[in-house]
């Protein structure tokens, strides 16, 4: 490239007319039609300018999935119908902190009967949802405007949660890591799509994104604190040069943790996981003879800021007490631990002691809570059981563990990419040393453990499995050549324009254009790879379980919602007076003479509480369950009776999966085994095949929940009993199995009881074929009325029926 000179004079004052020539090189004025490349190259898009639009246009395509493609099946005629049940207990006190914001209940008399029970216990996620909707009506809602507000944002907070990813994706690894796993975060399936879409009004995102804005700042405080190496002598001599960034990037990790264990009393899950990364990184830095100044300064102020937020709306019970043990040990702990290893330093012992130090005062603090307070330490242990529930929990879906089908389901390929990327990430980080990358491994770690435990953590490991899939998308391409293509062209220019010879560079260029193709040619091969084996898999099944229905809808359409609003038209209110609902109560409680509660099963508890501003006896928080599966199971009016009477049960409101398939769990509950009601059998073809048929026993026609959904309370006397003879055996693989060997059908229940005394040998059952047809008679229910029937009907056993019934209970 040529310049120009341009020559100028100067005359100084005392020189008389002497002049000064001087030469300024200048380049060169651009010509009208040529291309000037430095100017090309000031007109092209920076590349953290091209990753915002990315990410803008990423969180745009997430707005449609969450919001667009499911808002038919939330906002139906003029009603809300919410995607889940526990939104219904979220919107009960959004309507109450609307009504007296910023006050919130913290005791709830319409959530159970006759105990009442915990109101909230973590209200952040219902105050920024009030808030918004008091911004947005000024002060003045309707009702329509709480639920609408209330149904969109989970899908915003869902959205906003891809920021925090593409930023922890740019602070590991590079800003095209976080593209891709932004971009994956917005069109995972599973858990996290399902309670950020529109009308999952719940606190589960509200975690998943504070906990992952709390996990990018601790990142970049980590990563700056150990690029500067700071300590306490920085502090000391107020050196707000070194240490003002990784302060400031603290205080905002603390700020977000502490929104996180605000919206989620549960959230000692997120104080595990960083206190377990600190205690490694404590041993890892000393046995490399590293200052852990700098861990201790974040660790300690992290949890002192959270647990500041925190306090003032803690309350009483175990969970609480297990957070005023967890908190201050998480704020104490690091200081205890750089004290030691400063003192193992400074005495010049081997680095290999501290671990075994940690591990002895570790066991000597255990000691001491149990001799303490051994039920709290009980409890602080019982909370590992997450990973791996048993016993009743099973019978709740969210709790079961995660199999290969729901994995897929949730997490499509990344969920098998994550532990390839684990592998390589953790190789990385141990040859690196990299604080930052080891905080990452920890937290990835700890919630593959929490979802393989408990699918419903899917919601948390969907950023882990997004930003792990990132990262491995990004190592194949960096593979096939990328990240030399966006490294290179200016030193490829630089070498054709460093040939001497016009000839040369003309070779040069050809020879330089014909390699960017070539590798071109493999990136894109590349990213088409990655585009179906990462994002292909995952539209299809986004875009169903986006836009197709909802079970909660499904329910409605089967008469839940028509049928809980008969109830609040139809019956007395339990205070005397419906604006009741909306107060802010005082503890102790006493209920009035008027209150009473409303059996049904605990997953519809908090519809009961919302829809129709009722008190039910068992709630989805599976309060009441126990009872309710002994009321409901019971095998005589008298027994269901007393437990109606001792909860101060009037109503009585069942619907027909809970006399078929939510049985199961009701007979769990209850303490009894589903061997009593019924059994799968195995019947001969005469192919020599056998084929599984379920068949009912005496004591599943007798459950209250069957006499009343089934029979309507009436007396039955069956048409028809059957009789089968079986033969326990076993099969080639060693299961035990029943097979029926002969089957008769007599005209009453007495022909068939007297057919079987009449057996010297032999095994026989009388059983029912159908849940519908009673092969045992049964008594009229005479404290039952059955007061309405919803208009919506659903196939079941031989005809139509009512999805819902409502009995009014006479003996209370």
């Amino acid at each position: 490239m040529g310049y120009g000179i341009l020559c100028c004079s100067t005359r100084r004052a005392g020189d008389h007319g002497r002049e000064d020539i001087q030469a300024v090189k200048i380049p060169p004025l651009p010509v009208f039609g040529m291309r000037e490349q430095s100017l090309g190259r000031k007109r092209r898009l920076p590349p953290a300018a091209i990753a915002a639009i990315i990410v803008a246009a990423i969180c745009g395509i997430s707005l449609y999935i969450r919001l667009y493609l499911p808002h038919d099946q939330i906002f139906v005629n003029d009603w809300v119908w919410f995607r889940e049940t526990d939104a219904y207990y979220h919107l009960r006190h959004i309507e109450s902190l609307v009504h007296n914001f910023p006050r919130f209940n913290v005791f709830d008399p319409y959530i159970l009967f006759p105990l009442g029970g915990e109101g909230l216990a973590r209200p952040f996620f219902d105050w920024i949802v009030a808030g918004i909707v008091l911004l947005v009506s000024r002060g003045a809602p309707a009702q329509h405007t709480i639920e609408a507000v209330s149904a969109y944002m989970p899908a915003i907070l869902g959205t906003l949660t891809i920021i925090p990813v593409y930023f922890i994706g740019k602070e590991l690894f590079n800003r095209w890591v976080g593209v891709i796993a932004a971009a994956l975060v917005a069109i995972l399936p599973g858990e996290f799509l399902h309670r950020s879409l529109l009308g999952f009004t719940d606190h589960h995102v509200a975690e998943t994104l504070f906990s992952t804005a709390a996990i990018l700042f601790l990142i970049m405080a980590v990563k700056r604190a150990r690029e500067r190496e700071i300590s306490f002598s920085h502090l000391l001599s107020r050196d707000w040069s070194t240490v003002a960034r990784p302060l400031i990037y603290t205080l905002v990790a603390g700020v977000f943790l502490g929104m996180y264990l605000l919206s989620w009393i549960g959230g000692l899950l997120f104080i595990f996981i960083i206190f377990a990364y600190l205690v490694i990184q404590f041993i890892v830095d000393h046995l490399r003879r590293r200052s852990t100044d700098y861990l201790c300064i974040i660790g300690s102020s992290l949890f002192l800021i959270a647990s500041l937020m925190l306090l003032p709306v803690m309350g009483d019970g175990w969970a609480e007490a297990a957070y005023r043990v967890s908190l201050p040990a998480a704020i104490v702990l690091p200081i205890f631990l750089c004290i030691v290893s400063r003192l193992l330093a400074r005495r010049a012992l081997k680095p290999a002691y501290y671990p075994v130090i940690l591990l002895g005062l570790v066991g000597i603090g255990l000691a001491a809570l149990r001799a303490v307070n051994p039920s709290l330490l009980k409890y602080i242990i019982d909370q590992f059981g997450i990973f791996a529930p048993t016993g009743v929990g099973l019978t709740v879906l969210e709790m079961h563990p995660l199999s290969l089908t729901i994995a897929w389901t949730n997490f499509t390929t990344s969920f098998f990419i994550s532990f390839i990327a684990l592998a390589m990430l953790g190789y990385v980080a141990v040859r690196e040393r990299s604080a930052e990358k080891t905080l990452f491994l920890v937290w990835s770690i700890v919630m593959l453990a929490a979802v393989l435990g408990q699918r419903r953590f899917g919601y948390y490991f969907a950023v882990n499995a997004a930003l792990l899939t990132g990262y491995f998308s990004w190592r194949v391409l960096d593979f096939a050549g990328l990240s030399k293509l966006l490294v290179k062209p200016k030193e490829a220019a630089a070498a054709v324009w460093k040939s001497k010879k016009k000839r040369s560079r003309d070779r040069a260029k050809r020879r330089t254009s014909v390699q960017r193709r070539d590798a071109w040619v493999k990136v894109i091969v590349a990213g088409v790879a990655i585009f179906f084996l990462v994002f292909f898999p995952n539209i299809g099944i986004t875009e169903r379980l986006a836009g197709g229905p909802h079970f909660i809808g499904q329910w409605f359409d089967q008469g839940w919602y028509s049928s809980l609003l008969w109830l609040k038209d139809n019956s007395p209110e339990p205070f005397d007076d419906s604006t009741f609902y909306y107060e802010l109560y005082e503890t102790p409680f006493r209920y009035p003479d008027s209150a009473y509660g409303v059996m049904s099963w605990w997953d519809y508890g908090h519809f009961i509480m919302q829809i129709s501003r009722r008190i039910p006896n068992a709630n989805p928080m599976q309060y009441g369950a126990e009872e309710a599966g002994r009321f409901f199971t019971a095998q005589d009016e008298s027994s269901a009776s007393e437990i109606a009477d001792r909860l101060g049960s009037k109503y009585v409101v069942i619907d027909h999966m809970m006399a078929t398939s939510k049985f199961y769990a009701m007979v769990e509950w209850a303490g009894k085994s589903v061997d009593e009601f019924w059994e799968v059998y195995y019947e001969p073809t005469g192919d020599g095949w056998l084929t599984p048929v379920v068949l009912y026993y005496p004591a599943y026609y007798r459950s209250t929940v069957v006499r009343l959904y089934s029979f309507g309370g009436q007396a039955v006397v069956p048409v028809e009993s059957t009789v089968i003879s079986y033969e326990n055996r076993v099969s080639p693989e060693g299961i035990s199995y029943k097979e029926i060997v002969h089957g008769q059908a007599f005209p009453s229940y007495e022909q068939a009881e007297a057919y079987i005394a009449r057996q010297a040998l032999g095994n026989y059952r009388i059983v029912g074929t159908s849940p519908f047809n009673s092969p045992v008679p049964l008594e009229e229910l005479k404290n039952y009325r059955l007061v309405h029937e919803s208009d919506a009907r659903v196939a079941v056993g031989d005809g139509n029926l009512p999805g819902v019934k409502i009995f009014e209970y006479l003996g209370h």
